[in-house]
């Protein structure tokens, strides 16, 4: 929590320093949906005014920025909490599978949902458990503010409550990370790491491995008949009553028929 608020806080001063943020319609939040946005802004930016100024810190770092009036958007991999929508509301960009990678070397091409538990819980630590490498498992989870991390955590259940407060149950043993590119970079390097990452993310293939998640690959068409169940929705997040002119027209810039072929082509549900 204190690496989310402190993010938070640096990155409100430079907006604050910078004349930007008042000509500019600023989005912030997740790094994955940041990925899937920025070639859209790139193109949005070349023919429209004010321009759009996109910040990758985490779903709730954006979020709480959104809250405290520092940006006109929040982008979010993860649903709102109820606390959240009492303020808050939501457009769906599209919906994106969380895929379970390790390196190439590494032999395992599966896992159950309760051995992926294990993993992220500390219960299994070696591959050979696994019936891989006699080697220690890397595990690698993403930061608090991560909506990757909360989606993967509510689906496989990696949370307990302690004093009427959900809290992470991953092991502490964890290496955690900031950003999507970081576990890719990570798991590309270390035949014995695992993560989780936005299959819309995954790139080049060489680099990673995909596993099957009870025997099923993360694809559009698994997704779409409910085969594959860790997947997870990409968010517009806006106040209630302060949505911006600017803010709605890029918003319906990414709502339109075009774009969403894009999007869809990029192996997103849309």
């Amino acid at each position: 929590m204190f690496k989310a608020f402190s993010y938070t806080t640096i990155f409100t001063a430079l907006l604050f320093s910078s004349s930007t943020f008042a000509a500019n319609t600023v989005i912030a939040g997740s790094t994955s949906v940041s990925t899937l946005l920025e070639p859209f802004i790139d193109e949005y930016n070349k023919d429209n005014k004010p321009l759009v100024d996109l910040q990758s810190i985490g779903s709730s770092a954006g979020i709480k920025l959104l809250v405290d009036d520092t940006v006109n958007l929040a982008i979010s991999s993860r649903e709102l909490t109820d606390k959240e929508k009492e303020t808050l509301s939501s457009t769906l960009i599209a919906y994106d599978a969380i895929a379970i990678v390790v390196h190439p070397d590494n032999p395992i091409t599966e896992l159950s949902t309760e051995n992926i538990w294990k993993i992220y819980h500390g219960d299994i630590k070696n591959w050979k458990e696994l019936g891989g490498t006699d080697r220690k498992i890397s595990v690698i989870s993403r930061e608090i503010a991560s909506g990757s991390r909360f989606s993967f955590e509510k689906h496989f259940g990696l949370t307990q409550e302690i004093n009427s407060f959900t809290v992470s149950d991953i092991s502490d043993n964890a290496l955690v990370v900031n950003g999507t590119g970081m576990v890719k970079s990570i798991v590309s390097r270390n035949p014995y790491a695992i993560g989780y990452v936005s299959a819309g993310t995954l790139g080049d293939l060489a680099q990673l491995r995909v596993l099957k998640v009870d025997n099923v690959l993360p694809s559009q068409e698994a997704i779409m008949e409910n085969k594959y169940s860790l997947s997870h929705p990409f968010l517009f997040v806006y106040k209630n009553q302060t949505v911006s002119k600017e803010s709605t027209e890029f918003m319906n810039y990414i709502a339109s028929p075009e774009a969403t072929k894009t999007i869809q082509s990029l192996g997103y549900i849309k």
